[in-house]
């Protein structure tokens, strides 16, 4: 009963303070799931309702008929725009994955002059926006005949700078004892990086790749540029085909995106605990 009261005590105290707080959260909680909840309903409504006014929250004819037509749909084949995707998301990741970790390792564990000049150098390339280098990207893929291909939506991403910078800040956290006691053992860089730096690095491999693969299937004006054949369009471009210039049926479109954004939700569910160590043990020193 001694130790309970103070407690108590300090968490009345508290609840007027935190009040506001919670309340903000919950507002914005709302904001931000109403328009996936308006399409997770909206996938399950006839296209009368899903067009009158004013809008319905809750369907009053809940129906499967959209996701059974998308499923089965002539115009387009949502299978294989997933599975395009799947392939395209999971190529550019372990690639972007690895590309970033070997970027990383020397800027973080080597010495040699210039380091932090040129660490510096690819850190300022973010703020170049990534608009600016479609045409000449675009371009570049025109020249090596990658359009209408999957080439074209793997290679050009791979050289991400907030992958290097994330996996450095987390690469110069690890003691440098590890490492000497390796070089002293007989092993070269690439053998420390493989058998040390990289499974001490799971949460923030784990991190990037779950940032990667969400951007990757997240795609959508890169591959709208790029893939015209209709059997190698990725979902998001795939899902458009429901939107036709003069009708849009949102239950099928609805239904469609509901379906796109299970894999990035699964991923994400997956990789949370990574997500969370290794967001909060990704150091900023120097």
């Amino acid at each position: 009963m001694t130790t309970t009261a103070p407690v108590r005590r300090v968490r009345r105290r508290r609840m007027p303070r935190d009040l506001p707080r919670f309340l903000l959260l919950c507002v914005l909680a709302i904001i931000f799931l109403a328009p996936v909840y308006w399409m997770i309903s909206t996938s399950f409504k006839t296209e009368a309702d899903a067009i009158s006014l004013p809008v319905q929250w809750i369907p009053s004819r809940p129906t499967l008929d959209n996701y059974r037509e998308v499923l089965t749909s002539p115009d387009g084949n949502i299978l294989r725009w997933t599975g395009n995707s799947l392939y395209v998301a999971l190529a550019f990741t372990v690639l972007h994955v690895a590309l970033c970790a070997l970027t990383a390792y020397p800027l973080a564990r080597m010495r040699f002059p210039g380091r932090n000049a040129w660490f510096w150098f690819i850190l300022s390339s973010l703020m170049i926006p990534g608009i600016v280098t479609l045409i000449p990207t675009y371009i570049m893929m025109l020249n090596f005949n990658w359009i209408n291909s999957y080439h074209a939506l793997i290679w050009p991403g791979l050289s991400g700078v907030f992958g290097v910078f994330l996996l450095r800040q987390f690469f110069m956290g690890i003691p440098r004892e590890l490492e000497e006691a390796a070089r002293l053992d007989g092993a070269n860089s690439l053998q420390i990086l493989w058998r040390i730096i990289l499974p001490l690095s799971i949460p923030s491999l784990a991190t990037l790749a779950v940032f990667a693969f969400m951007g990757s299937w997240n795609n959508f004006l890169w591959p709208l540029f790029t893939v015209t054949d209709v059997d190698k369009m990725t979902l998001p471009v795939g899902i458009t085909t429901f939107s036709q210039r003069y009708v849009t049926e949102y239950g099928k479109l609805m239904a469609a995106t509901t379906l796109a954004a299970v894999p990035a939700l699964i991923a994400y569910l997956l990789a949370q605990r990574f997500l969370e160590s290794g967001l909060s043990t990704t150091g900023l020193k120097e």
